[in-house]
């Protein structure tokens, strides 16, 4: 049952989160072909069906798609392309799917690409996430090393930094208009058995930034800050530490949107509200099943995320790709947010009551200025959301607690001492075992290649892995750069034997 919460105000009197402590682009090309209307869903399916692990028809509706983008329900084509056959077959208009055609196209404008999306363009995580494009990470640089190596350690911790710089550069690039915003962020600590750890994770990294200057994440320094030196710093009163880098906050629908408009103007043919069914090889080409018929592609992209299982048998039967729902609230304070700098930052905390929170703003200027859009609160929920591919609801006892913590994290002083609650909605994000995404080809099947499961973290995984895998598909091989062991997709067989 979806939990409708908007214009509902929550008063200092709200007791449950004190128990819970104690334990639009300008990119527009010139004419689509076909504009479908806003939930008309399919032809082969009534939009109250729902296929087990596939995307809900019905999702909960995302503070960042209202109101729908102008392409969010595009059909190139009026009619499914079935009797050509694509050079490429994108199966998802998300951050992955859109990157990666748009780096197909930036390198052979010539290329035919079909790209498939089940519901509304980029209507999945990249457009239900928390609103930020931050190289967080970092943080797990140890697990990495032990892992898979310090030279293939350092590769990821790099590459999560230069993904999010070439995020911003893809923004202002192309004067994207989604509220991208330079922020301070912050690891915000509330327990000092977390802050500790943290701590000896940050001079672990600093000595490989001594040891290996070239080699680690450029031109993003970190900064602790300890005690009351970390509340006077950040201003939350009841924080132990911190420990603050450089980030970005954005509309996240609104930049992706913004990138499919990009290869449409260059050709591409996106076909909204069509399914992938199935995928069968046949000669020389792909085959993709669809609710509204058959298309071929030479090859397959999986850009599926959280979905791939339910189309893809292999990786349902490795048990290595585990679908999960995260839920953001959009609260807005009492106090005016406009002139303090409180509100100007960006934060996450593992060790937060809800079991790993993130905090962005929207700025003065932006659509729903002082509005802050808080996410996680897992913790709150008995299966911690865990193996659901169900977006259509929201967790009460999750938004009850998004709602309250707000006022408690920030303080009287800087929040005032009632909250607004403007919106609820949940996405499917993908965890695999070690944090990491699946990039590459598909083992045992030539000509089909994924890039799946960023572990809720896409915005600084998708656009530096899309250009890894267009590079695999073009030239045979990824670049040096990328961290092909830690990332490839054969892991996820490697694991069950």
């Amino acid at each position: 049952m979806q939990l409708i919460r908007a214009g509902h105000l929550l008063t200092m009197g709200s007791s449950s989160i004190y128990k819970a402590l104690a334990i639009g682009s300008s990119l527009v090309p010139a004419a689509f072909s076909a504009v479908i209307a806003p939930q008309l869903h399919l032809t082969a399916r009534n939009e109250t069906d729902e296929l087990s692990g596939f995307p809900h028809p019905n999702p909960t509706k995302s503070y960042w798609q209202d109101p729908p983008h102008r392409i969010a329900n595009l059909r190139t084509t009026p009619d499914l392309p079935s009797n050509q056959t694509f050079d490429y077959v994108i199966i998802g208009s998300g951050v992955t799917g859109a990157a990666t055609a748009f780096k197909l196209l930036q390198r052979d404008s010539d290329l035919s690409i079909l790209m498939l999306e089940a519901r509304t363009a980029a209507s999945g995580a990249s457009g239900r996430n928390g609103g930020h494009c931050k190289p967080g990470d970092w943080k797990k640089v140890k697990t990495w090393v032990k892992a898979y190596g310090e030279d293939e350690a350092l590769r990821i911790g790099k590459m999560e930094q230069d993904c999010v710089d070439d995020m911003a550069k893809f923004v202002r690039e192309y004067n994207v208009s989604s509220g991208w915003q330079d922020v301070e962020t912050a690891d915000l600590y509330w327990t000092k058995e977390a802050f500790e750890k943290g701590l000896a994770i940050l001079e672990f990294q600093d000595e490989l930034e001594t040891r290996r200057p070239n080699e680690v994440p450029q031109n993003n320094p970190r900064k602790a800050y300890v005690g009351q030196e970390a509340r006077d710093y950040w201003k939350w009163p009841e924080i132990l530490g911190a420990i603050t880098y450089s980030a970005h906050t954005q509309n996240p629908y609104l930049t992706v949107a913004a990138m499919l408009e990009l290869s449409l103007e260059k050709g591409m043919n996106l076909q909204t509200n069509t399914m992938a069914l199935q995928t069968n090889q046949v000669a020389g080409a792909w085959e993709v099943v669809t609710d509204r018929g058959t298309v071929k592609g030479k090859k397959v992209v999986l850009a599926t995320n959280g979905y791939t299982s339910a189309l893809h048998p292999g990786f349902a039967s490795t048990n290595y790709l585990e679908p999960s729902r995260a839920q953001v609230a959009v609260v807005h304070p009492e106090a005016d947010t406009s002139n303090n700098p409180v509100f100007r930052r960006s934060s996450s905390h593992q060790d937060s009551p809800g079991g790993g929170d993130y905090i962005a703003v929207r700025h003065p200027g932006d659509i729903g200025a002082g509005d802050v859009i808080y996410g996680g609160g897992t913790q709150f929920s008995p299966t911690r959301e865990r193996n659901i591919t169900d977006d259509s609801v929201i967790n009460e006892d999750i938004a009850t607690y998004l709602h309250e913590i707000g006022r408690v994290a920030y303080g009287y002083k800087n929040w005032g001492e009632t909250t607004k609650v403007i919106a609820d909605h949940t996405g499917i994000i993908c965890h695999t075992e070690d944090g990491l995404p699946l990039v590459g080809a598909v083992p045992g099947e030539s000509g089909m290649f994924a890039s799946v499961c960023m572990n809720g973290h896409g915005m600084a995984w998708a656009f530096r892995s899309a250009e890894a895998l267009v590079e695999l598909m073009t030239a045979g091989k990824e670049p040096d750069w990328f961290p092909a062991t830690a990332f490839g997709v054969e892991r996820a067989w490697k694991a069950g034997q």
